[in-house]
């Protein structure tokens, strides 16, 4: 029987035994690659699917402190804070470091820490440099005159008192004042006490270098939540 098989298949052409050949070789192959993209679909369905929810709110209360750290995800912004209030120089806010931000108060303002139930507004200031390295480069692109933050985004705060804990903020108003008319812009600073309001406020370095930096980039934003994971 074996022989008979044998010789039956050295009686068929060569030309006939190579297509056979060939076709056998295309149903192996097939066979093949269906098995692997049957096993790689399994495997995908089987993996978790990774999802950006924000973590839950926690109802805590974070007493008004001092920053220690803050992180905007939307532009990637990651700053840690000088230990005391912002400098001032002829009047206007000025940080002692290019790397740090910083947060005023001051006896004759009535501006607060940042705190679930801060009494008002927060500000927060951080240099930008004329084509040095500084904490807030970020925040506000000369060359485009745009702010890099949109609103709704978030950014999150760590305190003194919030230890592992995050203060959440949400980007609500952006403007562009002239730095002599920053102090006075109602629209800004409000008419009135503005609990849970925070600002950054930061200087706008204008395409050409040689030129001086005259206007503010100030973001507004709205305390939301407290989160313990970012």
């Amino acid at each position: 029987m074996r022989q008979k098989l044998v010789d039956a298949i050295f009686a068929i052409p060569p030309r006939m035994r190579l297509y056979i050949a060939i076709a056998l070789l295309v149903v192996l192959i097939v066979s093949i690659t269906a098995v692997i993209v049957s096993s790689t679909d399994n495997k995908i369905a089987e993996e978790p699917v990774a999802t950006s929810a924000s973590p839950a709110p926690l109802d805590v209360t974070v007493e008004p402190s001092r920053p220690v750290e803050m992180y905007i995800p939307g532009i990637d912004l990651h700053a840690e804070f000088e230990s005391n209030d912002c400098a001032t120089s002829d009047g206007a806010i000025d940080p002692d470091t290019m790397s740090e931000a910083c947060v005023y108060t001051a006896d004759d303002r009535p501006y607060s820490l940042p705190g679930t139930d801060a009494s008002d507004i927060v500000v927060i200031a951080g240099h930008t440099g004329a084509g040095v390295p500084a904490v807030f480069n970020d925040l506000y692109d000369g060359s485009a005159e745009e702010h890099q933050v949109s609103i709704g985004d978030e950014m999150f705060i760590r305190t003194q008192e919030s230890g592992d804990l995050w203060l959440v903020y949400e980007a609500t108003d952006m403007h562009e004042p002239e730095k002599s008319g920053l102090s006075q812009s109602e629209e800004i600073w409000g008419t009135s006490a503005t609990p849970g309001r925070l600002l950054t406020i930061s200087c706008i370095q204008p395409p050409n270098l040689l030129k001086a930096a005259v206007k503010n980039a100030v973001v507004g934003w709205q305390y939301d939540r407290v989160v313990d994971a970012i």
